[in-house]
């Protein structure tokens, strides 16, 4: 549009005049360390200068309310200062969504208005300013004195165009104010995480880095920008190998959380636990990769002096215990001779025996898994045949506590997985007794095969607590509600089913709701 005015003008003053001031404009606009409120301000000093008026304002309209924004001009309003916007020649302007003008209001259809009684402006032009399609205010130009002649179709032109220039101006003032924003709140996050926190290009470079990178790893944001990721790792190989698993700029998945040896600038190594996400422009294009890293180090110390401990006293209970349960065995061979009281008793010495044997073995078997040292030789499985058994095997304790097993109808061909047999039935076996602990007398507890390998286990319980949820699957977890009776044995085997299926590079996810069961499925890799 400026080409286009600059281009209809001829000789005469009035368009030497609008000649130069879109000149003026022209290197007002042009200059990219100039301010909006400085542009604002010089743009109405323009106007002034061309229109031949003494008052420019620039308003924001809102809720009726006319607020002068900037201001030009000899006794102009402060900026801040608040009209009512019906005792203003806006209204009319806004109302006719266009540039509006009085070159002598005295003599106009406005006479009577209340800006002319209280101000006496007899010449006004203005227009609209609109910013993101919505209407945010107005500029306008006016004086005390009245035009011989009314404003010309150039001169509407031109203040059209001022208006749309400055709608512009203002539209990217209120962008970098919003960047800004954004910007501040993010390098608060990123100074306020706990770990460290990376930001990488789509080839592993270091882009940013916040303050908790500096103390955990000994290289400050300067040292880091650049580089490639490779230099926080132990070795390059570790370096390699996460990059063609996980940093791929072809793959989109998800980022699962993993644990890696990291090294320090003073080449101490530690154990870090990793949390990363791509980085996408809104409209899907890859820009890069963020990642968080804990030190786990301790953590990790212990959790294996932890499980030490436990092994090591498991290990020693097993011998007394073991020798106690035989010892029980052998007296039930005389419990004939006992009063029913003292066979009593032996009963329930004897189931208790039993279950504390069992304890020492969960104990140890998750140990042994989540360790990996448990070895296992993998075959070509029957999914159905192994979901038919176990319920079979738990019909007996399901009728104890008065819940039925059913398995749906299974597909007429086998969903047949490769893993080990004996620890996939223990994977079956653990989550339908659950089912059946958590479901109430008269319900039922369903098994049924998923279609693209693997199968559920469905009960008719209370639901999985909220607070439980996220840490289901960590060993010794349970819950302390009563109602929810699986959560009443050792906290161990959804530890061991975690386990046994990581191995399997299978996949457990539940869905569960208040008062509408839990459904725990399995899927094996295709």
């Amino acid at each position: 549009m400026l080409k286009a005015l600059l281009e209809v003008t001829d000789n005469s003053d009035t368009d030497r005049v609008i000649d130069r001031s879109l000149r003026q404009l022209y290197l007002v606009a042009a200059d990219p360390d100039k301010a909006f409120e400085d542009k604002a301000n010089e743009l109405l000093a323009i106007g002034l200068d061309c229109l031949g008026l003494s008052l420019g304002i620039v308003s924001r309209v809102e809720a009726g309310r006319y607020m002068v924004v900037h201001s030009e001009g000899p006794g102009a309003p402060d900026p801040g200062t608040i009209f009512d916007l019906a005792q203003t020649y806006c209204c009319h302007t806004l109302a006719a969504e266009d540039v509006e003008s009085f070159h002598h209001a005295g003599r106009s259809r406005i006479a009577t208005h209340p800006c002319y009684q209280s101000f006496g402006l007899e010449s006004y032009i203005g227009t609209p300013l609109v910013v993101r399609g919505k209407v945010l205010g107005t500029l306008n130009f006016s004086a005390a004195e009245a035009r011989r002649q009314p404003f010309s179709e150039k001169e509407h032109e031109l203040v059209r165009f001022f208006g749309r220039w400055i709608s512009k101006e203002w539209e990217r003032a209120e962008d970098a104010r919003e960047l800004e924003k954004k910007t501040a709140l993010l390098e608060a996050i990123f100074d306020a995480m706990p770990g460290s926190l990376i930001v990488a290009d789509l080839n592993r470079r270091i882009t940013m880095t916040n303050e908790t990178m500096t103390e955990m790893f000994g290289y400050s944001a300067e040292d880091l920008e650049g580089r490639q990721t490779s230099v926080l790792y132990s070795d390059f190989e570790q370096f390699r190998e996460t990059g063609a698993t996980r940093y791929n700029p072809a793959a989109s998945g998800a980022l699962d959380a993993y644990e890696m040896s990291y090294r320090r600038r003073n080449g101490e190594d530690f154990i870090g636990e990793t949390n990363a996400t791509r980085l996408k422009t809104r409209a899907g294009v890859p820009l890069g990769y963020l990642a968080v890293i804990r030190d786990i180090t301790r953590r990790k110390r212990v959790e294996r002096q932890r499980d030490h401990a436990i092994s090591v006293v498991s290990h020693e209970l097993r011998t007394p215990v073991s020798l106690i349960a035989g010892s029980l065995q052998l007296l039930g061979r005389f419990s004939a001779a006992l009063p029913e009281r003292g066979r009593e008793l032996l009963e329930v010495s004897g189931r208790n025996a039993e279950r504390l044997g069992r304890l020492i073995d969960d104990i140890l078997d998750s140990g042994r898994l989540q360790s990996g040292q448990s070895a296992m030789d993998f075959a070509e499985l029957d999914l159905g045949h192994l979901l038919r058994q176990s319920a079979e095997d738990a019909r007996h304790f399901a009728e104890e506590h008065g819940v039925g097993v059913t398995v749906s109808d299974t597909p007429e061909a086998p969903v047949l997985v490769r893993g080990h047999a004996s620890r996939i039935q223990q994977v079956i076996d653990n989550l339908t007794t659950n089912a059946i602990k958590a479901s109430p007398k008269g319900a039922s507890v369903e098994l049924g095969l998923l279609p693209e390998g693997g199968f559920w286990v469905r009960d008719a319980g209370p639901g999985i607590p909220e607070k439980l949820q996220p840490v289901l699957f960590e060993r010794f977890t349970r819950s302390d509600a009563e109602s929810f009776r699986f959560g009443g044995g050792t906290g161990l085997g959804l530890s061991i089913v975690k386990a046994i299926l990581d191995q399997h590079d299978a996949e457990i996810n539940f869905a569960t709701a208040e008062g509408q069961g839990t459904t725990f499925r399995v899927r094996f890799p295709g």
